[in-house]
């Protein structure tokens, strides 16, 4: 463990020493305040119309086999990272043998093999699912009342009711989807045509326009049923332990229980959360890397299996000589942040340090004087209130303020390693207090992310249709249909779990199908700007900071890209001399939980 005298970071494996002396870490700085002062912001000038970034996002949570990720701004796949989080145009596939899990806090959805899925939308009213081909068990644990959860197929749209499972399986060779409702209730909709399932009811449709459906009998489970079900078996062992601590809508946070133990004697009277199996000179924000996924832009990814609440909610810090994550008071669906650190840095260099308990989070993004009270709102009534005053210029309560974590903390790499999304363990370079203490605080990196911080390494498995899926509204009959007759057994599917029946002609069955058009209800967000348009237009505005909602539409529609919405938070110099020990709090025993 690095003492609070002298801070080290491992070298990159070729052994090579930047100079200690960075240059943008000895420039002359004026001492304007304590340690860094935070200059008041303007007034919200987020236009009212220009949405905030969502507050939920779809973390891949489970992967088993080659499973391939293609990001909404590029044409590209690359091999799926566990941990990483899937928003509004993200698609994943995965391979013969494969299967994954995505997650959202309400919703968990279930990829079985050679299975391309879209994720079409994901904010805080609609989360919208496209399966183009393959089987998914979509699993609802609660459904807030004005959240539409729907799964769109070529067939027809799925729109859950409430919580339960439902099984959705698509042949494109076929035409066909089957609708399987286990629990909950479940409304398929297409042209023309709308059911209402009940628990046990297995409907197929096939075509599209017109839809022909018909009752199918259930098929034996077969993988992907149980591991559907094995999966549930993990949440519901993980719910009891975790509710005391957090908001069940917390994403990831069924994974703290089997990875660290919980405990109750911190000072402030928190719960703290301290990950077991980690080796001695572990530190937040450290082993894993950085992504650009807009519209947060820099976001990070942590290696380890647990490691996704603790870095997207709450806080860290050093009880004696452990890491612990402090998820401060109770929140109903909190919001998910990109990353909770303070960037450091300047030329050639970027750095950050994981924010401490009452640390207020200065988004790097576009966002609204009540986004920031809203992702802010964990640090209410626990010792010391941050929250943006809506009324006046947005300036945190706390504008002197002394980093706890900024000397034991801060992690330094190569700015282009950093812009590239270069893992960061092997990355990061050697830096002591004297450069930290003289670093000037950073609004956002100042530096533009390169193409590989998107799609790098090619995949090992592609979908047989590259192009995404297209959406085709497609509106219901005013009145529910009544069931279709059940088929006669010779009809019914008996093979391939409940995958309709593979065709029997061999030209047939090697021939790839045209693209289908997915029906959907809710009609989504407009596609982004690709990750090349989006790059060439922050380099002539402000490179490192993500484009504002109205400048990505700007860029959509092939305009000017025009200034941003709102400033950037300005963060004065800090002092040249020394800065104060960080506190450090006393350790409790370990409890001997699980590792």
């Amino acid at each position: 463990m690095p003492s609070t005298q002298r801070f080290s970071l491992p070298l990159p494996k070729s052994r090579r020493v930047w100079p200690l002396a960075f240059a943008l870490f000895l420039a002359p700085m004026t001492v304007q305040a304590q340690e860094a002062q935070i200059a008041p912001l303007p007034q919200d000038t987020v236009d009212a119309a220009q949405p905030d970034p969502p507050s939920v996002v779809a973390r891949i949570s489970v992967l088993n086999g080659n499973v391939s990720l293609q990001p909404a701004s590029v044409t590209d796949f690359t091999p799926a990272g566990l941990n990483y989080p899937l928003t509004t145009g993200d698609r994943l596939y995965t391979d013969n043998g494969a299967d994954a899990e995505l997650e959202t806090g309400q919703v968990s959805v279930r990829l079985g093999s050679q299975t391309d899925l879209t994720v079409t939308a994901m904010t805080d009213q609609l989360e919208q699912f496209g399966l183009a081909q393959g089987s998914v068990h979509l699993r609802t644990f609660t459904l807030d009342q004005g959240t539409t959860l729907e799964l769109d197929t070529p067939n027809a749209a799925v729109t859950v009711l409430g919580a339960g499972d439902v099984r959705v399986d698509v042949n494109p060779d076929t035409d066909t989807a089957v609708f399987t409702l286990l629990t909950g209730q479940a409304q398929v909709e297409a042209q023309g045509f709308r059911q209402t399932l009940q628990p046990g009811e297995s409907l197929q449709l096939t075509g599209a326009n017109p839809v022909t459906p018909q009752e199918v009998e259930r098929t034996q489970p077969d993988d992907l049923d149980s591991f559907s079900a094995e999966r549930d078996d993990s949440y519901q062992d993980a719910a009891s332990s975790e509710e005391a601590y957090v908001d069940p809508n917390t994403i990831g946070a069924e994974d703290l229980n089997g990875y660290g133990d919980w405990d109750n004697s911190a000072a402030d009277g928190g719960p703290v959360w301290y990950p077991t199996g980690v080796a001695v000179d572990w530190q937040p924000y450290r082993n894993g890397r950085w992504a650009w996924i807009a519209p947060w832009g820099w976001t990070w990814v942590e290696a380890e299996p647990w490691g996704f609440a603790p870095f997207h909610y709450g806080r860290w810090a050093r009880f004696g000589n452990r890491w612990g994550w402090t998820p401060g008071p109770r929140v109903r669906r909190p919001v998910y942040a990109p990353a909770l650190v303070m960037f450091v840095g300047g030329a050639g260099v970027t750095a950050w340090f994981p924010l401490g308990p009452h640390e207020h989070y200065e988004p790097w993004y576009h966002a609204s004087v009540r986004y920031q009270n809203r992702v802010n709102e964990n640090l209410a009534g626990n010792g010391g209130t941050t929250f943006f005053n809506p009324h006046g210029t947005g300036q945190p309560a706390a504008a002197n303020h002394v980093y706890v974590n900024r000397q034991i903390a801060t992690v330094a790499m190569p700015q282009q390693s950093f812009a590239s999304g270069q893992p960061v363990a092997r990355n990061a370079l050697r830096t002591l207090p004297p450069q930290l203490a003289s670093a000037p605080l950073l609004s956002h990196p100042q530096v533009t992310p390169t193409r590989e911080i998107v799609a790098s390494t090619p995949a090992r498995a592609v979908p047989r249709q590259i192009a995404r899926p297209a959406l085709e509204t497609r509106a219901p009959q005013s009145q529910p249909t009544s069931s279709p007759a059940a088929s006669s057994a010779s009809e019914l599917y008996t093979t391939g779990g409940r995958q309709p029946a593979a065709p029997s002609n061999n030209s047939e069955l090697h021939a790839v199908p045209a693209a289908r058009p997915l029906v959907n209800r809710a009609v989504p967000p407009p596609p982004s700007p690709s990750f090349e348009q989006q790059r060439q237009a922050m380099e002539t505005t402000e490179p490192g900071r993500p484009l504002s909602p109205r400048q990505m539409e700007n860029v959509r529609e092939n305009r000017p890209v025009g200034l941003p919405q709102q400033q950037a938070p300005h963060f004065a110099p800090p002092p040249p001399h020394p800065m104060p020990q960080p506190v450090v709090h006393p350790a409790p025993a370990p409890s001997g939980g699980k590792h």
